[in-house]
């Protein structure tokens, strides 16, 4: 009897090892395919609308003076503003952003306030609905604070609008210039998520969005009933993304990555906002926090594999290699993705601190698993089951 508990639990771990690097496998085939014919596919024409560039802000992130002349500097043959959305008069962001006003004198830039007092909307969009309200034109992009643009950006990013029935277009993040572990560990995190981006948009099965940057027209975000109707929500890309896709319109992953520019970080800091993007994964889509989750511990199913033919006394080769190729797939799928995405050349001496994420990964899926208080920018949040939160507490600091 114990030996075919022995047997149909290896089985199982089998199992999952082999459809965790079989998804993997696919992903990067099915996101080559969708890089690869991106242009063939999407061909750009000379479409340049006018473009209101909503940027909400809290804080200061790191090199946010550089990250704000990108939007500034845009080469783009029609006319765009830059709508800066901050909560509060004495946010440390706003002598930055008046830098970048005179700075600037001849481009459209200006800077706007939300109310704090106002119940109805919390957290960054808050400022996403000042900034929309504040802006003027009708192709709309909302962009992250902290996120780094080149020249060709908004070129790039608005010409999948050119397509009637596309009603968001966003891209997959990709974080660049770690100058530390802890900063190349969250980008080991974010920058895979394209894998799984790629492969969803490729067969239009993904009703959701990543909200570093987001394009979309004013008519479709009335559509939808407005970002008002959002605003309690802990997230502004999943259900707006969610509520145009079940208006008919077509969500469309950029061929230009979202770059996020965060050279230094901490483990917590880290592990805070991991912990975040799992729960609220986990309130839209309960399922997939499952089979991903399941997916993704797939050494630590090898490991436990090796330790049960350990007790059995047999197969303890086949288990050592298993386990072999669970940690290995994990470091060759993450050198594809830097090499052929993100090409971000600095993040290739810090490729063991893949190792490092995989060994706390079971503990950070635990906690998101049982937990529901997330924190943003110092705001400790509850997240009911419908996606929306409630401020816990008091500010931290």
């Amino acid at each position: 009897m114990v030996g075919v508990v022995i047997e149909v639990l290896q089985l199982m771990l089998l199992a999952l090892v082999a459809l965790s690097l079989l998804s993997t496998l696919l992903s990067h085939a099915f996101a080559w395919y969708y890089f690869a014919s991106y242009d063939r596919r999407f061909p750009r024409g000379e479409y340049a609308p006018t473009v209101s560039i909503i940027k909400p802000v809290k804080g200061v992130d790191q090199s946010a003076l550089a990250n704000f002349r990108g939007f500034c500097e845009q080469d783009y043959p029609s006319d765009y503003e830059v709508v800066f959305c901050v909560e509060g008069r004495d946010d440390p962001s706003v002598p930055v952003i008046e830098r970048i006003i005179e700075e600037y004198p001849d481009r459209d830039v200006r800077l706007t306030f939300s109310d704090p007092e106002d119940a109805r909307s919390v957290g960054k969009l808050k400022n996403m609905i000042a900034g929309y309200v504040h802006s003027s034109y009708d192709v709309i992009v909302f962009s992250d604070s902290d996120a780094q643009v080149p020249p060709n950006f908004l070129r790039e990013t608005v010409s999948c609008l050119e397509v009637p029935e596309v009603g968001l277009g966003f891209g997959a993040p990709a974080y660049v210039g770690a100058r530390d572990w802890a900063a190349a560990l969250m980008a080991f995190s974010a920058n895979p998520f394209v894998l799984r981006l790629a492969s969803m948009c490729l067969f239009r099965a993904f009703d959701g969005a990543v909200g570093t940057t987001m394009v979309t027209r004013r008519e479709a975000i009335e559509r939808v009933g407005g970002l008002e109707r959002f605003g309690r929500h802990s997230t502004d890309d999943l259900p707006l993304g969610r509520a145009l896709r079940e208006e008919g319109y077509h969500i469309h992953l950029l061929k230009q990555p979202a770059r996020v520019s965060h050279p230094h970080y901490t483990f917590g800091r880290w592990w805070t906002q991991m912990h975040r993007w799992l729960v609220i994964i986990r309130r839209y889509w309960p399922n997939n926090f499952l089979i991903t989750s399941a997916m993704d511990l797939a050494p630590w199913w090898a490991l436990l594999y090796l330790l049960v033919s350990l007790l059995a006394g047999d197969g303890i080769v086949f288990g050592a290699c298993l386990l072999a190729a669970a940690l290995g797939t994990p470091l060759v799928s993450q050198a594809v993705v830097n090499a052929r995405f993100v090409r971000e050349e600095g993040l290739w001496r810090y490729l063991w601190v893949v190792l490092v994420q995989e060994a706390v990964r079971p503990a950070l899926v635990l906690y998101a698993a049982f937990t529901d208080e997330v924190v943003w920018r110092g705001r400790r949040m509850r997240v009911a089951s419908d996606g929306t939160v409630e401020l816990v507490g008091r500010e931290l600091r």
